[in-house]
């Protein structure tokens, strides 16, 4: 069966998939924000489209169009970043299941891939928590990110500081993996290098501008295509097992 774009499809054939035994829809939380000088801001946006329609793909499910702003205050110091508050970002999750369990659908699966977005989706997901019907299968932890990151320094070599939690050397081969054509090569360059677990902290409490001028938390030097492709086959095994 494979995914089907929710919103691509008319609503009697939305209607015929649901009465066919299709009830569930993959939703991706990603953001418009800084991606250092080499990738675009539409970054997690577009990462988060590819890993919707992926999941989907494995659970014969509809992919909804991706949510593409998200909680960026941290990267506000960069030109071009939007941002959502927590209460925004959470009433936004409220609504999309609301809206989905009245439609017919029996479960909805929600994918954040912006940091910035894993600990608001876990709120809001605890708001709905008894209130209502529809299944609700969130990706919440962190460590996600993280155990990519592992994957580069175990395939690759790349230590961590390097793959990085933002523009690094993973998810810069990620989006080479799926669109090259808007990564810019010849502005790599490092920004914050050191412990990535230190760079949360200090990402959250002052800003990415405060540990890194060009708001890259890692250093995409090592970046390729062929890595990226390796790094994508890891993080829907992660997604998936995580996701139950």
């Amino acid at each position: 069966m494979g995914a089907l774009e929710l919103d691509r499809l008319t609503w009697p054939e939305v209607r015929s998939e649901l009465q066919a035994g299709r009830d569930t829809v993959v939703v991706a939380f990603g953001a418009t924000e800084q991606h250092g000088p080499h990738m675009p801001l539409a970054t997690d946006a577009l990462i988060g489209d590819h890993m919707a329609r992926a999941v989907a793909e494995r659970l014969d499910a509809f992919v909804a169009p991706t949510v593409r702003v998200g909680c960026s205050e941290h990267h506000l110091d960069f030109p071009g970043t939007l941002s959502l508050s927590q209460a925004t970002f959470g009433a936004i999750v409220t609504d999309l299941v609301r809206s989905l369990e009245r439609g017919g659908f029996h479960r909805v699966v929600l994918l954040p891939t912006h940091g910035g977005n894993f600990a608001p989706l876990a709120a809001a997901v605890a708001e709905l928590e008894g209130s209502v019907s529809i299944e609700v299968c969130a990706l919440t932890d962190l460590g996600a990110l993280f155990a990519i990151a592992q994957r580069a320094a175990e395939e690759y070599g790349v230590p961590l500081g390097e793959g990085g939690l933002h523009a690094g050397e993973w998810e810069t081969s990620m989006l080479m993996a799926i669109h090259p054509d808007l990564v810019r090569r010849e502005r790599f360059e490092p920004g914050y290098t050191g412990d990535p677990q230190a760079a949360i902290a200090a990402m959250f409490e002052g800003g990415v501008s405060s540990i890194a001028a060009n708001g890259v938390v890692g250093d995409p030097a090592r970046a390729s295509a062929e890595h990226g492709e390796l790094y994508w086959h890891a993080a829907l095994s992660i997604v998936t097992s995580r996701l139950g």
